[in-house]
């Protein structure tokens, strides 16, 4: 039975709650099983490094096609409609990449999978914050964003453990299994009550992008940029450094991303909590700024292998800003542009972040390592000052966002 203004019982919150964090699970495995990957896929294919890297844009590309396409489709037929079609197409590239068999096939599977794991992080996000009650919605998309650490250490175990014995096309064949998820969707997650009240009208996009929605969708593509600079330049390259700077053995690195996995884990649920309590702002300036000064320590100061493994852990904690986005954007725009603001904000954030990379490896040549990826804690801070141009959003009603 539908619950206060349109929103879902527990029994719908919680099957809502999980099909999305097993979703968004899939996505992160999906994501670091393809560069943990890289060198017996090249090596099979014949791709260079320059190829296997266009390889990773074409994904992020996708994702960006496909969480704006998806946002606006969302917004017109419904939210669970669209997050059960998102895993469906996500199969489809993930199948193509395990048989493919040349450059060009790979460049369509991966824009595919990248289409359709776009689609599910605005859809699923925007389901969960319109089918939990406002008092639980913080913690509710915690716990659902829970699933990005969980489907890292997944990759984790899958290519430690399976990949000697199944291959690389193994290990994308098991990466198909979300796509059983549409059976659970259809038979366990309802559609939001709140978007049956205010369907969207077709043009969200144009809608989101002028008059006085358009400085919310800006600031928050800002902010969030920001915020995924931080994380891209630091991450991505974050096994190099390793190695380089660090001296860490390949068992050492292992145990240093296991430990910033678990701590990015008990991160998001931890901060899931503590916005529902504290507010939206506070905690993400918190978060964010204590996130960057952590990553100027990790770089600045000579610590030993296992000093260096113990901040690990740190650094993957206060990651878990990441739980505060979509329970945000989904309370600064209204129900009938709610899922093409998130498409759009989240994933064209990402895929400007292409570039990121790209520029922590120039600076690593000219500035060095430390200099390099101190500039993803500027990032972070300018990120913690950024969310303060926009009001608390704790506890609001989604039927009363205009």
């Amino acid at each position: 039975m539908a619950g206060k203004a349109g929103y879902s019982g527990l029994r719908g919150a919680l099957h809502t709650i999980v099909a999305v964090m097993l979703a968004w699970s899939f996505e992160a495995f999906d994501f670091m099983l393809f560069p943990m990957l890289a060198v017996p896929i090249m090596a099979e294919l014949g791709f260079e490094k320059v190829g296997f890297g266009a390889l990773i844009s074409f994904g992020l590309l996708g994702t960006m096609f496909g969480g704006v396409v998806s946002g606006m489709l969302a917004d017109r037929v419904g939210r669970r409609l669209v997050l059960f079609l998102s895993l469906l197409v996500y199969g489809l590239g993930t199948l193509i990449i395990a048989y493919a068999w040349g450059f060009e096939a790979m460049v369509a599977g991966r824009f595919i999978v990248g289409f359709g794991l776009g689609a599910e992080w605005s859809t699923g996000m925007t389901l969960i914050s319109e089918v939990v009650e406002p008092r639980l919605r913080g913690r509710a998309v915690g716990i659902a964003q829970s699933g990005w650490p969980l489907g890292v250490l997944l990759a984790i175990f899958v290519v430690t453990y399976f990949y000697p014995v199944i291959g690389w096309r193994g290990c994308f064949l098991i990466a198909l299994l979300p796509v059983l998820l549409v059976v659970y969707i259809g038979l366990k997650v309802p559609e939001s009550g709140v978007w049956r009240s205010s369907r969207g009208s077709g043009l969200t996009l144009v809608e989101i992008l002028r008059g006085r929605l358009a400085r919310r969708t800006l600031l928050a593509l800002a902010m969030n940029v920001f915020a995924m600079f931080s994380y891209w330049m630091f991450w991505s390259w974050v096994p190099t450094y390793l190695y380089e700077v660090r001296g860490l053995s390949v068992v050492k690195s292992a145990e240093w991303l296991i430990s910033a996995q678990v701590g990015a884990f008990l991160g998001y649920l931890v901060y899931g909590f503590l916005q529902d309590m504290v507010g939206r702002r506070a905690v993400w300036s918190v978060f964010t700024a204590t996130e960057a000064a952590t990553i100027l320590l990790y770089v600045w100061l000579p610590l030993s292998p296992p000093e260096a493994v113990a901040v690990g852990g740190l650094l993957g904690f206060f990651t878990g800003y990441w739980s505060g986005f979509g329970a945000l954007l989904s309370e600064l725009f209204p129900t009938r542009v709610r899922s093409t603001a998130l498409g759009f904000v989240f994933n064209v954030g990402r895929a400007i972040n292409f570039v990121s990379p790209i520029v922590v490896a120039y600076l690593s040549q000219v500035y060095g390592w430390s200099a390099a990826l101190a500039l993803a804690a500027v990032a972070a801070f300018a990120a913690s000052m950024m969310i303060w141009a926009f009001p608390e959003t704790k506890g609001r009603e989604l039927t009363q966002i205009e």
